[in-house]
């Protein structure tokens, strides 16, 4: 048996050295990477060394499968590598350019969406309550709503400072600085006509004439000055004396940037974040009906590429300069309540139990704007109810177009909720009375087109078999232990959540479908707990909290896994009630989690439940392999 460190070698070796990790961390099982050449992983001379149990990558990240201990091995594996692996990236596996800005803008963006969904939110909200006619314009309780709402978008560039530094991995607190000067007084009280100044000079150049550009809600100036930030501030520390670095390396930096940024980078950048806004506000001026139509009918296949990113600083300039937005908001408001629309449609006509269920909570779901369940778990599963969506989508989206449909902040999650952003801050209730019958007519058209026009239905299991799975695992289970008894004995394992049962064949995770950490069953949840589903201790808890690790009384080693690929919210949504070395009973509760906000993330909450030494046993046999169970049912038999 290798040691922990032979074992580390033998992997950071065969993954290509040093070099090649750009960050190493790990979740309750699995080493994570993320690599700069997947081509030098050696993926099967991998899974045959000595602790590892299997190797696989998932999407950009390689992942290293080593079960219990895995956090010893991560203590010998990060001294090979440095802290965070190496950050050179030079060699890295170069993407796409769609692809690099996708990545990028999605990176910028995703961070600060709280502080602009809740400043637009509180916008939207203080419009609604004009037009209601519940305070004045003029009120100092609209002033002070105002600039709590207002403060996000006017000092945007500074939010969009730190997460571009982030992203770019350069410093945050030059990148801040940078924001600061483009919304310093001197510039901002020119843009105003406070002072008569058209333009400024620099060190008595009469070339350089900076102009009076407002970068107040900017997106794109700030972006790309951070990114020259990047490269600037590399290439000055890399010869700079050690002994000095702390105090002229960022002094040249920001005379180099942020002069740069002023009187060209800055103007550039909002003449084209200017002109793209106006293309889309020439299209929907003037061909309004066609740009709806096509942006509202395909909003979903913009969806599941991602690209509906790229079109964020376009609704955020369009704010600026108009005071509202025609292009994003409104067309997947119209496209989101479709995909409900069209999965109520399902509910309505199956005669499956189980798609009816999942119809009407998916469709609920996305009436509040979180689309995946709908669109991936049911209409486009059954294909007609899809198009039907994007037919009745791109048709409202064309009277949406026409008519001039718009949104006059950010909301977060478009549907039901972001009705507030479609309120017209002079308080004109028109905008949002069309945006109560787009609510309406989004979803009612999908589900007129399928009861007319039906969908090839998914038929039930009674319809498809005269025995059921559950009848035959019970009697395999119940034939296989009769058969030994008097030979050994089992032990129970007791259900740790309330929902479906899903066989560990059918989850999306090769790791836990190949039986690599060993046997057991899976569990779609149906409520936001965890217990004990044996008396023992905590062996594992890992930070993230998206797992736990028991060691039963009667030896059994359970690992009970929540979602896939959770490890990488880090915690969030999870709340550890445990922690490591306590003793629990059957049924206490070990771990509390929002199923909800984790399926919004984009993951899978599908729970596994593992018994990670099932070599010690003669079997591991599932009670059930499909059905509903609840918290304490007995789940597996343990064949001693």
């Amino acid at each position: 048996m290798a040691t922990h460190k032979e074992t580390a070698k033998e992997i950071v070796l065969k993954i290509g050295g040093r070099e090649n990790v750009d960050q190493v961390w790990h979740c309750v099982t699995r080493l994570r990477f993320n690599l700069q050449d997947k081509n030098k992983v050696k993926l099967d001379e991998i899974k045959q060394i000595d602790g590892v149990m299997g190797a696989q990558f998932s999407g950009d990240q390689f992942q290293v499968i080593i079960g219990n201990k895995v956090a010893e091995v991560f203590e010998e594996v990060e001294p090979l590598v440095g802290v965070g692996g190496s950050s050179n990236s030079k060699n890295r596996e170069k993407q796409g350019g769609i692809s690099r800005i996708l990545d990028t803008i999605s990176g910028i963006f995703t961070p600060i969406l709280p502080a602009l969904v809740g400043a637009g939110l509180l916008k939207g909200f203080v419009a609604l309550f004009i037009t209601f006619g519940w305070f004045s314009s003029k009120s100092d309780t609209y002033a002070v709503l105002n600039a709590i709402g207002d403060g996000v978008f006017y000092f945007l560039p500074f939010f969009l400072a730190v997460s571009a530094a982030r992203k770019f991995k350069t410093n945050e607190y030059l990148a801040l600085a940078i924001a600061g000067t483009l919304l310093y007084p001197t510039f901002v009280d020119a843009t105003r006509g406070i002072t008569d100044i058209s333009n400024f000079t620099l060190f008595g150049l009469s070339f350089v004439s900076i102009p009076v550009v407002n970068y107040a809600s900017s997106v794109l100036p700030i972006i790309l000055s951070v990114l020259l930030l990047k490269y600037v501030y590399k290439f000055i520390r890399s010869w700079m004396p050690s002994s000095i670095t702390v105090m002229f390396s960022p002094l040249l930096a920001l005379l180099i940037v942020v002069p740069l940024t002023l009187w060209l980078i800055g103007p550039l950048g909002t003449n084209i974040g200017n002109g793209l806004s106006q293309v889309f506000a020439w299209l929907f001026e003037h061909a309004g009906p066609v740009a709806g139509l096509l942006m509202a009918g395909l909003m979903p296949l913009i969806v599941m590429t991602g690209m509906h990113y790229t079109f964020a600083p376009i609704s955020i300039q369009n704010m600026s300069l108009y005071g509202f937005d025609n292009v994003l908001a409104p067309t997947m408001f119209i496209s989101n309540l479709a995909q409900a629309g069209a999965a109520f449609g399902v509910a309505l006509r199956t005669k499956n139990k189980e798609l009816r269920q999942l119809g009407i909570s998916s469709g609920i779901s996305a009436v509040i704007g979180i689309t995946e369940p709908a669109m991936y778990g049911v209409n486009m599963k059954l294909k007609r109810p899809f198009y039907y969506a994007m037919i009745s989508s791109g048709l409202l989206g064309a009277f949406a177009g026409w008519y001039g449909f718009k949104a006059f902040t950010m909301g977060g999650l478009v549907g039901i909720f972001s009705i507030p952003t479609f309120a017209d801050p002079s308080g004109e209730a028109g905008n949002l009375i069309v945006a109560l019958v787009m609510l309406a007519l989004a979803i009612i058209l999908p589900i007129i087109l399928i009861l007319i026009f039906g969908f090839e239905d998914i038929a039930t299991e009674d319809q498809t078999s005269g025995v059921g799975k559950v009848e035959k695992g019970l009697a395999e289970a119940a034939s296989t232990i009769t058969s030994m008894e008097g030979e050994s004995k089992t032990a129970d394992v007791f259900s740790p959540l309330t929902g479906k049962i899903v066989p560990l064949k059918d989850v999306s995770d090769a790791t836990f479908a190949q039986e690599i950490m060993g046997k057991g069953i899976a569990i779609q949840p149906a409520d936001n707990r965890v217990v004990s589903p044996v008396p023992g201790i905590i062996m594992v808890l890992p930070d993230s909290q998206h797992a736990v690790g028991i060691k039963g009384d009667d030896g059994q080693e359970i690992l009970i896994h929540i979602g896939i690929d959770t490890v990488s919210l880090r915690g969030k949504h999870f709340k550890a009630l445990v922690k490591e070395g306590d003793r629990v009973i059957s049924g206490q509760p070990l771990i509390e989690f929002d199923r909800d906000a984790i399926q919004a993330e984009g993951l899978d909450s599908v729970t596994m439940i593992i018994v990670t030494n099932t070599a010690d046993y003669l079997d591991v046999l599932p009670v059930n392999e499909k059905g509903q169970i609840f918290e304490e049912e007995q789940l597996l038999s343990i064949v001693k």
